[in-house]
């Protein structure tokens, strides 16, 4: 298990509610989050964000209830034991190698993009675009291939790391394509820059790369200067 999973789950098993929910989807078998609010005297907000962590981390089951007016979530445990076994030397950070660096480097920028996207629309994606047709680079194409689908970023990450291999990229080529993601992420945080002002950019940097170091961890972000070519006014803390 990563660390950063491990934390997660700990945090979340360790909540003043937590427990309480799993007995009663336990107890009660499928209950929807009103159910469990009523039985346990708590808000039903609670009770959905309760459910909705203990379904990301797979201890519940959830299928859609469907009633006369509209459709619920219903939750049900999925094992009444839980074991958390913790490997240490499976948690200690491990180097990126270089030939990863564009996978550090395409993971911010399909999370910038995506980010950006929901904020000022797909005016970006034209933005994009027009930069990525004006790169001379024979390896261009690896990157925006990736970011053609509309999943989560681990989802992207597979995607990209299989048009890499069907590329068969060298070392050279690996340079071309951090150079044009570079260039694109640069891109992104223009536009972003141009549209709502310099500290929003900067609020937009921080929640991707929050994710993006959730998926790494910081100790390869900060130890293999990946970072060194992005604009320094936005990525400096996350430098060593």
């Amino acid at each position: 298990m990563k660390k950063e999973n491990m934390r997660k789950m700990l945090f979340v098993l360790g909540k003043e509610h937590c427990l309480d929910v799993m007995i009663c989807v336990y107890k009660n078998g499928w209950q929807t989050a009103s159910q469990v609010a009523r039985d346990l005297n708590i808000h039903i907000a609670t009770a959905v964000k309760y459910l909705s962590e203990l379904y990301e981390l797979g201890l519940v089951d959830r299928r859609i209830k469907k009633g006369k007016t509209r459709e619920a979530f219903e939750y049900q445990l999925k094992n009444p034991k839980i074991k958390i076994e913790v490997d240490v030397s499976q948690l200690m950070s491990k180097s990126v190698q270089p030939g990863n660096k564009p996978l550090v480097l395409f993971s911010i920028l399909y999370t910038i993009l995506m980010k950006s996207r929901k904020v000022v629309g797909h005016s970006v994606d034209n933005f994009v675009s027009g930069r990525f047709q004006g790169l001379k680079n024979s390896e261009k194409e690896v990157v925006m291939n990736s970011l053609m689908i509309d999943g989560d970023l681990e989802d992207a990450k597979n995607i990209f790391l299989k048009n890499l291999n069907g590329k068969a990229i060298t070392e050279e080529k690996s340079n071309e394509v951090v150079n044009v993601l570079t260039e694109l992420i640069n891109c992104v945080i223009e536009h972003y820059e141009t549209r709502l002002g310099h500290h929003s950019a900067e609020a937009l940097v921080e929640v991707t790369m929050k994710k993006v170091i959730r998926s790494f961890g910081i100790d390869i972000i900060e130890s293999n200067n990946i970072l060194n070519t992005l604009p320094y006014d936005y990525f400096s803390k996350w430098r060593k």
